[in-house]
């Protein structure tokens, strides 16, 4: 299946007979493109709708084993895409497919083409052929030779990594901890600012915490009762979660300008008291 959303509407672009030709795809997560990429072009090439626990034919076991005749994965060659690569490229790809409807390409780290693959590969899309799909991937579409980037429709596929996953769990246990000693434990909460100060947190991160308070509040708002440490916000009325839901867009927007950022959270400690 497709993870990607932006990679998912390329299916509907194909139903509706709208795909482009050529792909320049940016992301952070290469890995991740390749595998969706790989879904997209089964769909491409299925003799029937796609289904996919269908084992009908062998397409997908070819695929999926890169024995392919009609799929060509491309990496550079050392520090670079040769001119050899694209050469040998065009000449795969000179005859129309027998088992499938497209030909279809992918080149890893685009932004590795030097002038001669380039110019190699610029002959290749000027001229497109309607049963040749291309896709290119890289981590930075402006490191990309811009005679190739011109010629390319250009998608942005971005993935939540590990990492990013791990932040957002911190994120929230910070936004639920803070929450706590604002709301529970009211007079320790101008304290706890200097805490969360002396962490150090940039305000990007300040501004992912407020997210979450909002978050929380609206979840109250539409109804939804808190547990753990927040169970008390369940004993708000309306009232007072709207105020509070102002009052968090509030400091998210002055968290975007250039504030003093020690009084702006003691401001939001004092509100919460207030």
């Amino acid at each position: 299946m497709i993870e990607n959303e932006n990679i998912k509407t390329l299916v509907k672009k194909f139903y509706e007979q709208k795909l482009a030709h050529v792909f320049l795809i940016e992301t952070n997560d290469k890995k991740a493109l390749l595998k969706d990429i790989l879904a997209f072009v089964k769909i491409l090439n299925c003799p029937e709708e796609y289904e996919p626990t269908c084992k009908k034919c062998n397409l997908c076991h070819l695929l999926n084993t890169d024995s392919l005749p009609s799929l060509k994965i491309i990496f550079p060659d050392g520090q670079a895409i040769k001119k050899e690569q694209m050469e040998d490229l065009k000449s795969a790809f000179s005859t129309v497919p027998y088992l499938t409807r497209y030909n279809c390409y992918i080149i890893n780290d685009a932004e590795k083409f030097n002038n001669s693959s380039a110019n190699t590969m610029l002959k290749f899309i000027e001229e497109p052929e309607e049963n040749i799909v291309g896709f290119l991937i890289t981590n930075n579409k402006e490191n990309v030779i811009h005679t190739i980037k011109s010629r390319c429709e250009i998608i942005k596929a971005q993935y939540e990594t590990k990492a990013s996953q791990l932040i957002k769990m911190e994120i929230k246990e910070l936004a639920e901890q803070y929450l706590y000693k604002l709301e529970v434990e009211k007079s320790k909460s101008i304290l706890y600012n200097k805490i969360i100060l002396d962490e150090k947190l940039e305000k990007e991160d300040l501004c992912s915490i407020f997210q979450t308070i909002l978050s929380i509040y609206l979840q109250r708002l539409h109804g939804i009762t808190l547990e753990n440490n927040l169970t008390k916000l369940n004993l708000l009325s309306q009232e007072n979660i709207i105020k509070r839901i102002y009052l968090v867009n509030e400091i998210i927007e002055r968290l975007n300008y250039n504030v003093n950022v020690n009084l702006l959270l003691d401001y939001f400690a004092l509100s919460l008291e207030g």
